[in-house]
């Protein structure tokens, strides 16, 4: 048996109705946004209590469609990508080599493993100043495989005299090891600052 129909229907509960009160404009810029943001009209309305006619006029009058919003964000993600882009083509490792050899020449001393030497340790000293440890590192190893080969050959007549080479290098290689330590030291207060916070 079906019961007979007694008269209208209960009215929605008070967290369903829309509120009878202004909302201030602050308010109205958080809720457009949010709607910009991906929120539908629908969801809105019951989070902040107000009739979906009122969010659709409000935004319409405000111009802040999704189309609008989203055309504007996929540009900002385009021009972040470029960056990025830039950024890698930048760091790449072929950039950063011809950075590290700007304006450093071997014309007629191709061969010459002095010569050699002297450019890794200019570009060792080069990657130091640009804090790319691991290049200096590399560069200055570089530089001691040549002046090896400098000392099982006769003496370049052009070429650094070999006691400068060796203290060269040994500087450089004093200074990384210093400088490393420094960066283990600042890594090492930085975690423990970021724990104890």
């Amino acid at each position: 048996m079906t019961q007979a129909f007694t008269g209208p229907a209960p009215p929605p509960p008070a967290a369903d109705r829309p509120a009878h009160y202004r909302l201030s404009t602050a308010t109205w810029e958080l809720i457009v946004t949010e709607y910009r943001e991906g929120a539908t009209a629908p969801f809105l309305a019951r989070k902040w209590r107000v009739s979906v006619h009122a969010i659709r006029r409000r935004v319409t009058r405000h111009g802040a469609t999704k189309r609008d919003w989203g055309d504007a964000q996929a540009i900002r993600q385009a021009l972040a990508r470029e960056a990025e882009l830039e950024e890698a083509r930048r760091n790449a490792p072929e950039a950063v080599a011809a950075r590290l050899f700007a304006g450093l020449t071997l014309d007629a001393d191709e061969g010459d493993p002095a010569a050699l030497a002297r450019m890794a340790i200019l570009a060792s000293g080069r990657a130091m100043r640009g804090r790319l440890w691991a290049e200096a590192k590399a560069l200055a190893g570089l530089a001691e495989s040549y002046a090896r080969l400098v000392k099982g050959a006769p003496p370049a007549p052009s070429g650094m005299p070999e006691e400068e080479l060796e203290a060269l290098k040994t500087s450089i290689l004093k200074r990384m090891d210093v400088m490393a330590d420094r960066m283990a030291i600042e890594a090492a207060e930085a975690a423990e600052a970021a724990g104890g916070a």
